[in-house]
């Protein structure tokens, strides 16, 4: 029985764990001895009974491991030497002895193991170069996260190992020296700064909205006077829902209007009384991808090309209309660009983006804000959008990209010569039996139909000479032809544009000739009138501003009166 017992202790023990190597040493074993009387059968020592000094004398005590006494040599009992197996009794002890020592030599090298771990950790860790300091102060970010994220897990190592009774899926609660509530992430994390900026906020947004239920219910009144409610006749005064939401849209339309309308309803002066100073018609050209072309490289910038035929185009029409230049580019950006591309003043009226409407994400060239009767007006655009108001007046051309050989400018001027000297009651009329074609193209197959017709109706007639003595009184000198058949120019076999057309060309260079003789006269002319205007302003403004503090504004609000007078 006893060998069955001792056997288990005498084969090779497998790993335990920490928490068994550290009880061991602390478990008292007993030691037994052969019953004299092996008849009475075996019993086990109790702790309460105290033994005879016969059993006593037998015993070998074994020390218990966890007590710090260690008797001396010579007090200890010489025991017997006998071989193994003679006696069991002495043989368990032994076995237990080794197995003691055993137990105490593997917690002894577990604690030198475990004395310090974070040095072992640091050691394993592979060198890191120094930063180079002339470049600043680095980051300790990196250094910080990594730390941490290795004392998490250390802390999570740490408390599994411990996790021998639970289920590995199971938390094991976080060791002590952490703060309640640290598990909790940090996005649900609100601090009391964040809660108190939220609060404001709050508070703001319910402000805001009341405000902005208190405004649409004053914008929402009934019409102060009648003259602003038939101003509004789609919006009447009265109670209800509809009539409601209709006065709050009207009065936020005219709010709104400041920077979506043009700055004012008359974007040109009127008009001369007298027919014969005025322009029979009003010729409105844009700027962008028309006249000019804007590009950007990255070698030289911004580049502004001139298209080809510029010149001539405007020059030669000066003479048959009243030339606006209607562009959606900023004052501040086109100014300088129309200095160099009109020095001589040739367009009458310019009118940037100031002048524009503003509708559906766009610029809009609205031509009713010109002043001008819409049946003698014409625009030359290159976006359908900018004259989606009036379609039935614009000609609308393909962009100008830049090529130097574009013709589109001078191939349009017999178009539009026509239109301004056959004396038409409505451009509009004229524009429409050119929709959907080419003007330039189908004005000139036109304008050939045309010719060729006049020429066989002057070949009928050299066919047929008329003999009359008018003729024959002409051939002896005695009368002279009519001063009509004369300026007809029928009798040259020229056709009455044609006629037009020679004297369009003879303004253009007696213009020419006196842009050679006195364009740079007119040049200096202006630069002073500009030098004087500015000079005036600035006396203005700071006679204005001096004359606050000096009385001069008295005197200011005086003179208008005077003014007035001498002008009445």
């Amino acid at each position: 029985m006893l060998r069955r017992a001792a056997l288990p202790l005498l084969k090779p023990r497998q790993f335990q764990s920490a928490v068994v190597r550290q009880s061991l040493p602390q478990l008292q074993l007993r030691s037994y001895s052969r019953h004299p009387n092996p008849s009475q059968g075996y019993q086990v020592p109790s702790s309460s009974e105290k033994p005879s000094p016969k059993a006593k004398a037998s015993l070998r005590d074994v020390p218990s491991p966890s007590t710090n006494f260690t008797p001396r040599k010579e007090d200890q009992p010489q025991p017997e030497e006998t071989t193994f197996g003679q006696d069991p009794a002495r043989d368990l002890d032994d076995v237990s002895e080794s197995v003691n020592q055993a137990g105490q030599r593997s917690v002894r090298e577990d604690d030198k193991q475990s004395v310090n771990p974070e040095v072992e950790e640091v050691a394993e860790e592979p060198q890191q170069p120094l930063p180079d300091l002339t470049r600043g102060i680095p980051s300790t970010l990196d250094a910080e996260l990594n730390q941490a994220l290795r004392a998490k897990q250390k802390a999570s190592s740490s408390s599994s190992s411990l996790n021998i009774t639970e289920e590995p899926s199971e938390e094991v609660p976080s060791p002590g020296g952490q703060r309640p509530g640290d598990d909790i992430p940090r996005t649900e994390y609100i601090s009391s700064s964040d809660r108190k900026k939220n609060a404001v906020f709050r508070y703001m947004y319910i402000v805001l909205g009341l405000g902005a239920i208190g405004y649409s219910v004053y914008l929402g009144r009934n019409w102060d006077t009648p003259e602003e409610e038939k101003a509004h006749e789609d919006a009447p005064s009265g109670w209800g829902f509809g009539l409601f939401f209709n006065r709050v849209r009207a009065r936020l339309g005219s709010t709104m209007s400041y920077y979506r309308d043009p700055v004012t309803r008359k974007l040109l002066p009127d008009e001369d009384p007298d027919p014969n100073l005025r322009y029979p018609f009003t010729l409105v050209v844009s700027l962008e991808d028309m006249l000019i072309h804007s590009e950007w490289t990255r070698e030289k910038g911004w580049r502004v090309a001139k298209r080809p035929g510029v010149d001539y185009f405007l020059r030669y029409l000066g003479s048959y209309y009243e030339i606006v230049l209607f562009t959606s580019q900023p004052m501040a950006m086109t100014d300088q660009i129309l200095r160099k591309l009109d020095p001589y003043s040739t367009i009458r009226w310019p009118l940037f983006r100031e002048a524009t409407l503003y509708k559906d994400g766009g610029y809009v060239k609205d031509l009713s804000y010109l002043n001008r009767d819409l049946k003698k007006v014409l625009i030359m655009d290159t976006d359908p959008h900018h004259v989606k108001h009036q379609p039935e007046n614009a000609i609308l051309l393909p962009k100008w990209t830049g090529d130097p050989n574009d013709q589109t400018l001078i191939q349009m001027i017999p178009f539009l010569e026509y239109v301004a000297t056959m004396g038409f009651d409505d451009a509009r009329e004229v524009l429409k039996s050119f929709e959907g074609k080419y003007i330039p193209a189908e004005f000139a197959k036109r304008e050939k139909l045309l010719r060729e017709k006049f020429e066989a109706a002057q070949a009928e007639k050299r066919k047929k000479p008329k003999k009359s003595i008018g003729g024959i009184g002409a051939m002896l000198g005695l009368s002279k032809p009519p001063a009509d058949a004369a300026e007809d120019g029928s009798l040259e076999g020229k056709m009455v544009w044609d006629r037009i057309r020679e004297q369009g060309q003879k303004n253009y260079m007696e213009f020419e000739r006196k842009i050679k003789e006195e364009g740079e006269k007119w040049l200096a002319e202006r630069e002073a009138e500009e030098k004087r205007m500015q000079e005036e302003a600035m006396k203005s403004a700071m006679g204005g501003w001096f004359g606050s503090f000096v009385g001069g504004g008295k005197k200011a609000t005086e003179d208008p009166p005077a003014v007035e007078e001498k002008q009445s």
